[in-house]
């Protein structure tokens, strides 16, 4: 299940999804903050809130990043 934008005028982008996970497979509560490395062929941040078995992510970028 998600959400996404793209700026057709602008260079920006953002996805939210929503995640779920059977709580044998995985409990998490905290966060990760992932940000984009030089070695990565596709450049994005991500945003994930774990809360339990549900995780929010958020993915946002520049179409710029990846040229």
């Amino acid at each position: 299940m998600g959400k996404n934008k793209t700026d057709l005028e602008g260079d920006k982008w953002w996805e939210f999804s929503l995640a779920w996970k059977w709580p044998h497979e995985g409990f998490t509560v905290g966060y990760d903050l992932i940000e984009p490395i030089e070695e990565d062929i596709s450049k994005y941040c991500s945003f994930i809130l774990y809360l339990g078995p549900v995780s929010l992510v958020i993915n946002w970028g520049k179409h710029s990043w990846n040229e």
